[in-house]
């Protein structure tokens, strides 16, 4: 186990004795007030008994005037955007850190107030970059209204979900805090996936509103932020096997994860992990930098000229740009905003005439599964109106009639490929209109149905894995499941075709 986790560790524990202590000095808060309330009323009585109008006499106070009465040094109140209703102090990791750790410096303290049903951070004022015309290309909504639970309620359900479908999200984020690791991370040996897997399960709390500040699952999420950044911190790539060819995936999907974390701290006003901020912007060069001449990106990113560039591995460095994009994240070794121009230009290599995407450019290996690996990537780089876009919609709407859990399997599998249906359920709600209506009807019950009653998914094709152990893929189903079922809020849905523009 590294310094920095242990330091991680100790930071937690001190977490729960902070709250204990916090708790304390508010009862004494508490019956200080009560007496100076008293003292003011037996004054205010005195005053009214006096015959002549007194002189209104103000005082400034000075700093120590009253020396009883312990002060934290900062406190800031915010409502909890937890899924639980218990009152909670939590104590969150300062950006003060001079050293490469990925731990706090615990000074600031952040109250957390119950609240039944998690009454109300509202951040921003949209849930994405869909442009009216069914462009779509609605980056996750990190920054707005998923956090109250009312208002995430009636987004799903305006958009075709079911109370169901939060109960369920529920229930898995709970089966995943089960399944963390000691270090923070998820997954199991090998570690070729181990960030990867870590990230996955970020994303799954992050887009329904589980930060560091939350009740039932802050100190999961803290855990697993902060494993991300000590890997970042101790590599050039957030991976724990640099080495391995498949480290692009590892990276990615890592980086996107710490993208939106990133993101939630700052419009949240959390205070900041040590080194975040650093470790995101230093990820961010590396997916820039590592991108080939022909705008794609291969496993490897020690080689931008080599035979492993494809549309699989570039879906997901897409997907970490555009969330570094929203999140204004500013790299040094380039523009996030070009570099996405320029892969829009690979991924329009990878369209068939009948709609699908081929694996690699120039109709090299043509998959169903990466039909919405393709559409959302255009949505993504600002393409989503283009005829490439606008093939794969139809072709999944034409296709894609039902999820049949569990039956199927191969890259051409389009009745139960988790990794296909992750990305076409994305694709399909920011564009809205009947693709959307089509869509929903086709996977919503046959998730729901997929869930064991401790909030595990059954076993389902994921699509082709490599060197994935059994504990990651269980992690990857779960993730890939649960990400669908929380599209109904992550993104804003396209109106190009008279989808409701929530």
């Amino acid at each position: 186990m590294s310094l920095h986790i242990e330091s991680t560790e100790n930071a937690l524990a001190e977490l729960k004795k902070q709250r204990t202590k916090t708790l304390t000095a508010a009862i004494s808060v508490s019956f200080l007030g009560i007496a100076l309330m008293g003292l003011l009323l037996y004054l205010v009585h005195i005053i009214v008994a006096v015959p002549e109008d007194p002189p209104m006499v103000a005082y400034a106070t000075q700093e120590g005037d009253n020396p009883d009465i312990d002060t934290p040094e900062v406190t800031q109140t915010t409502q909890r955007p937890s899924s639980s209703s218990t009152s909670a102090q939590v104590k969150v990791i300062a950006a003060v850190a001079t050293a490469d750790v990925a731990v706090v410096n615990p000074d600031i303290e952040v109250d957390v107030p119950s609240e039944e049903l998690s009454m109300g951070i509202d951040i921003g004022d949209g849930f994405g970059t869909g442009t009216g015309d069914g462009d779509g290309g609605g980056i996750p909504g990190i920054i707005s209204k998923r956090c109250d639970l009312n208002d995430r309620m009636k987004r799903i359900t305006e958009n075709g979900g079911t109370p169901q479908c939060e109960e369920a999200v529920v229930k898995s984020l709970r089966w995943l805090k089960k399944q963390q690791n000691k270090d923070g991370s998820w997954g199991g040996a090998p570690h070729n996936y181990k960030c990867a897997m870590t990230g996955m399960a970020l994303l799954s709390y992050l887009a329904h509103c589980e930060t560091p500040l939350s009740e039932e699952f802050g100190e999961t999420v803290l855990k697993g932020i902060s494993f991300l950044v000590d890997q970042g911190m101790k590599n050039p790539v957030l991976s724990l096997v640099p080495q391995r060819n498949e480290v692009s995936y590892d990276h990615a999907v890592a980086t996107y994860a710490l993208c939106e974390a990133y993101t939630f701290c700052k419009q949240m006003d959390i205070p900041s992990i040590s080194n975040l901020e650093k470790v995101v912007v230093k990820a961010v060069d590396r997916i820039i930098d590592a991108q080939c001449p022909n705008g794609g990106w291969g496993y490897s990113y020690n080689n931008k000229i080599n035979p492993d560039i494809d549309l699989s591995v570039t879906g997901w460095n897409v997907q970490a740009l555009k969330a570094a994009e929203h999140g204004g994240i500013k790299p040094t070794k380039g523009e996030i905003r070009s570099t996405l121009r320029k892969a829009s230009s690979y991924v329009r290599k990878n369209v068939m005439p009948d709609g699908k995407f081929s694996y690699k450019e120039n109709g090299n290996m043509p998959r169903s599964s990466l039909v919405g690996v393709g559409v959302l990537s255009l949505q993504m780089t600002g393409n989503g109106s283009d005829s490439a876009a606008r093939k794969g919609l139809d072709w999944i709407k034409n296709n894609v009639k039902n999820l049949q859990w569990g039956q199927g399997s191969g890259t051409e599998n389009v009745k139960s490929n988790l990794y296909m249906h992750y990305y076409c359920v994305q694709a399909a709600m920011n564009r809205g209109g009947d693709v959307w209506t089509s869509y929903n009807k086709a996977f919503r019950d046959a998730v729901l149905s997929g869930q064991n009653a401790d909030g595990s998914f059954r076993k389902n094709d994921v699509g082709y894995v490599s060197g994935m152990s059994n504990k990651s893929e269980n992690i990857y189903r779960q993730c890939l499941a649960t990400l669908m079922l929380e599209t109904y809020y992550r993104f804003l849905p396209g109106t190009g075709e008279g989808t409701k523009n929530s």
